[in-house]
């Protein structure tokens, strides 16, 4: 064989295996499964729905990309039409508005309009799923009741309109806060606008309680709605389209996935509004997340089997963050909550309640704890000494102290005898119990109550059973607003703190003020004192000495926090406050300083200086002590003789 017949050979063979290489490669690509994009807004309730679309497609088989949540609705939107999504669930309300289209009343002719207006477009709308949510403005009740606002028209009547909304409101061209203050005649006023993918429906509601604003915009479904008792205006005009969701999908997605178009149409008139509500209350109070309050509902709804859920709901242990019996979910505690699923997103979240959450989590039944820095101490023989194994991974914010009395009641804390504490152990009791030992009050009979039942206390006062109650809260407590829109009560100050020793023996107790205004009826502001809320989990250092000897262990109850996870829930708390010195302190919070001795160095010049100084000082104490000084008398002739008579006279 010639070297040419050689090379031709060999050239045969390199081709045979690369077209075979191709070949396996072409055929493991076809063998890629093709992949659905389902995607949502930026809020939990289309979180939620999206969700569910997902999970249902998988249920037939169909490989899911979630981008759950993708963006603000224009950006999800033009997504779709643009083909980098295939599915999310949108409004027919919303349908209406990105074409231009009057808003329409009636759901089912709705549905059928963008069906008709859609179909060029090669979107396909899909069944309604069964509620409608539609924009509302809502009022905290004493104010539309007292100013009487029922209607959005009767705002007119408010002068400027002052308004918290969320971002996507704003930007809306026909049914966002522009046309309808055009629609209603108002006068456009001071406006609070927040994200809703950072918090922006507590945020919205937080502005509404505090009275930043008079009006706010959520949806009907929105759950702080009913926690709050808000007062929903009516749409008079009918400006607000009826929003019914219903899954929106490109016919290519629909045609390339046979089993998709069957999969969505399950959830066909199967959530109602209280369904909704419900599930983001689920989400956004208990902190759970959004594929497993999703998978229990469809479980419950009989569209999924509940062993699935009951084995998918079991392949992790829920993670427990413990809380007080009096921390509402809608205050700090809550954000404390929510920070946790953000930093633990593939964990099922769980409240559980104890008078001192703190105790919790050293007996390792909770992994975190929501507590006041004063959770930390223990009181002995009038002073507060640290006692606790748990240290604080980042600030939720700040609870202060609230002492109520009738409106004929004590005029200081001196004239209490019986006083309402709450339960005991709560961080009610025992700051109660500092503020009187470090104020030096005696004959103070505490009262303890049940756990939670603040209502129960202040109804006690009211019948005399105890002179005062006291509480540890939030500023701007929703519950104590409710009580104190009463004129029946009123706040009384604890005055004199600083005039001790008190701030030395409990120093985690801080003078504040509760400002004018704060409460209704609160004319002035009130003297008071505050204790930082931080989250707390187990400690991740043993300590120096205590108990020791055969009976003590040499593991803690828990594993203590990751450093990564604490700076993380840090982060996620979103506070630019650093933890109370009172209290102690995760070791990845503390400032980071170079590791080995620092020398002290200093120029040359200085040091010869200092070293010369030095030599001089010393030089003069030698002559001090080492020489004699000189008699200021003249010494005797020598010649003179002194005898022994002379020298004794």
């Amino acid at each position: 064989m010639t070297r040419l017949d050689t090379s031709a050979s060999r050239l045969r063979g390199l081709l045979t295996v690369v077209v075979a290489g191709a070949s396996l490669l072409l055929a493991a690509c076809e063998e890629e499964p093709p992949v659905l994009r389902v995607a949502s807004k930026n809020f939990t309730e289309n979180m939620l729905m999206a969700e569910m679309l997902a999970q249902l497609a998988e249920r037939e088989g169909i490989t899911v990309q979630r981008a759950i949540p993708y963006g603000r609705s224009a950006e999800v939107f033009e997504a779709l039409k643009q083909g980098r999504i295939d599915l999310y669930p949108e409004y027919n309300g919303t349908g209406l508005v990105y074409l231009g289209q009057p808003a329409m009343s009636d759901g089912a002719a709705a549905l059928a309009r963008v069906r008709e207006l859609y179909g060029p477009l090669d979107l396909d709308w899909g069944e309604s799923l069964g509620f409608s949510n539609d924009y509302v403005l809502v009022m905290r009740p004493e104010d539309a009741q007292s100013q009487g606002i029922r209607t959005i028209s009767d705002l007119a009547r408010l002068g400027p309109l002052d308004i918290a909304t969320d971002t996507d409101f704003i930007q809306r061209p026909l049914d966002g806060l522009g046309a309808m203050t055009r629609r209603y005649g108002l006068v456009p006023g001071k406006v609070l606008s927040y994200a809703l993918d950072d918090d922006g429906k507590d945020k919205i509601v937080q502005a509404l309680l505090d009275g930043e604003v008079k009006v706010a915009e959520m949806f009907r479904t929105d759950s702080q709605i009913d926690t709050f008792d808000l007062a929903v205006l009516e749409d008079d005009l009918q400006f607000f389209p009826v929003y019914e969701p219903s899954p929106l999908a490109r016919n290519d997605a629909l045609a390339k996935f046979p089993k998709l178009s069957g999969a969505t149409t399950l959830l066909k008139d199967k959530v109602s509004a209280d369904d909704m509500r419900r599930l983001i209350a689920q989400v956004e109070v208990e902190g759970r997340s959004v594929s497993a309050v999703t998978l229990g509902f469809l479980a419950e709804a009989g569209l999924v089997d509940a062993a699935a859920e009951a084995s998918a709901g079991g392949g992790a242990e829920a993670l427990k963050v413990a809380l007080g019996g009096l921390d509402a979910l809608s205050g700090p505690a809550g954000r404390a909550v929510r920070a946790t699923q953000v930093v633990f997103p593939k964990r099922s979240i769980e409240v559980v309640r104890a008078a001192n959450p703190l105790d919790l989590v050293v007996s390792g039944e909770a992994r975190l704890a929501v507590v006041g820095t004063e959770s930390f101490y223990s009181l002995e023989d009038g002073a507060a000494v640290l006692s606790s194994s748990a240290e604080a991974v980042g600030v939720v914010g700040y609870r202060l102290a609230h002492l109520m009395v009738t409106a004929s009641g004590p005029g200081s804390l001196s004239d209490i005898k019986n006083l309402g504490v709450g339960e005991a152990g709560s961080a009610s009791d025992r700051i109660a119990r500092n503020v009187l030992a470090g104020l030096n009050v005696e004959g103070v009979q505490l009262i303890s109550g049940a756990s939670g039942d603040l209502n129960a206390q202040v109804e006690a006062m009211t019948k005399g059973i105890v002179d005062a109650v006291f509480v540890m809260a939030p500023l701007g407590d929703t519950a104590i607003l409710d009580i104190m829109k009463n004129d029946r009560y009123r706040l009384l100050s604890i005055e004199g703190w600083s005039e001790g020793n008190a701030p030395i023996r409990y120093s985690f107790l801080r003078p504040a003020k509760v400002p004018a205004g704060t409460y209704p009826g609160q004319s002035q502001a009130i003297e008071t004192l505050s204790t930082q809320i931080v989250l707390a989990g187990p400690s991740g250092e043993r300590e120096a000495f205590g108990a020791q000897g055969p009976g003590t262990t040499g593991t803690a109850a828990t594993q203590p926090i990751p450093p990564d996870t604490v700076k993380k829930l840090a982060a996620a708390l979103g506070s630019n406050e650093v933890v109370d010195p009172a209290a102690p302190v995760a070791a990845a919070l503390r400032p980071e300083l170079e590791e080995g001795p620092q020398p002290l160095v200093a120029e040359l010049p200085t040091s010869i200086i200092n070293l010369l100084a030095t030599l001089f000082i010393a030089w003069m104490i030698y002559l001090l002590f080492t020489r004699a000084p000189k008699s200021r008398l003249k010494e005797p002739p020598s010649d003179l003789h002194i005898t022994p008579a002379q020298r004794n006279e």
